[in-house]
């Protein structure tokens, strides 16, 4: 029954993008016709057709490997840094005041001062880098902090007295607050860096990314180019988006299956059995859940 509905609401939720793109590409023609001006709103078609001239270029796929390749390295550095960081602010207030200042720097200072620092200081194919990770960091980071700061203090408490194994602890109550605080930050932060990644090289200008390819469209005065690199950025920020949805489903998935294991079926009648509703209440209490850690 659950599956049944799932699907259900998948399917829904894809009609509703589906109006919703229709109409966004009917008040773009609209708004085309009305102005007259393909140098201010090409229509869609022209706009079509500078995409395909653009995916036909021999150049292509070099042009979005090299900006994949600074987003990916931007994010994963982030991530590393993000996480390890993190957790000792988590763990340790001390390194959390350290750290602190730093990290409002970073939230201030607007991304356009750090875009043009970092083209003064590196050069021009490393500079979206640095830009991405000084404006994604502080997200990725403080999410985990958050992350470690939340967990139920009782749950703590109760896990010193039964003198568990700190990796255990780690594993298994840590790391699991953790991704779920990181997963979500994740999908605004891969995001946000290719926006920010884009935007960068379209100030530092690297001999082959997205961003100079804006630039050269705008320098033409090719409005329908610059639309078409668009799409083509909104459907590679859509994909990592689609990514991290798929990884939190799977997480989900994971959470169902253990339920379920835990579970006596209700089919046989056991569904108020006092022994099932023992185990539950303990679970819920994560009396059960240390027992087990302890054991295991």
């Amino acid at each position: 029954m659950k599956t049944s509905t799932y699907k259900i609401n998948f399917k829904s939720d894809n009609i509703y993008t589906i109006i919703s793109l229709f109409i966004s590409i009917v008040l773009w023609q609209v708004a085309s016709l009305w102005l007259n001006k393909p140098i201010i709103i090409p229509a869609p078609n022209e706009t079509v057709i500078s995409l395909i001239k653009i995916l036909k270029d021999p150049m292509f796929l070099s042009i979005i490997c090299a900006t994949l390749n600074r987003i990916i390295f931007c994010f994963i550095i982030t991530l590393i840094l993000a996480v390890i960081l993190g957790m000792l602010s988590g763990f340790y207030k001390p390194i959390y005041n350290l750290l602190s200042p730093i990290v409002l720097v970073f939230k201030s200072v607007p991304t356009m001062a750090v875009i043009l620092l970092a083209i003064i200081w590196l050069e021009s194919e490393i500079a979206p880098i640095l830009v991405g990770f000084l404006v994604t960091f502080p997200l990725l980071y403080q999410n985990i902090v958050q992350g470690i700061r939340n967990i139920d203090k009782n749950l703590i408490e109760m896990v010193k007295i039964y003198k568990i194994n700190k990796l255990k602890i780690i594993k298994e109550i840590y790391l699991p607050s953790i991704k779920s605080y990181l997963m979500a930050g994740m999908s605004s932060a891969l995001g946000l860096n290719v926006k920010i990644i884009i935007a960068a090289e379209v100030l530092s200008q690297p001999q082959i990314s997205i961003g100079t390819s804006f630039q050269i469209e705008k320098a033409n005065l090719n409005t329908a180019g610059v639309f078409a690199w668009s799409i083509i950025a909104i459907v590679i920020a859509g994909t990592f988006d689609i990514i991290i949805k798929l990884l939190q489903r799977k997480k989900i998935k994971n959470k169902e299956n253990i339920y379920r294991i835990l579970k006596i079926n209700k089919k046989g009648g056991y569904g108020k059995n006092p022994i099932y509703l023992l185990y539950k209440r303990l679970w819920e209490k994560n009396i059960l859940k240390i027992w087990i850690l302890k054991k295991y």
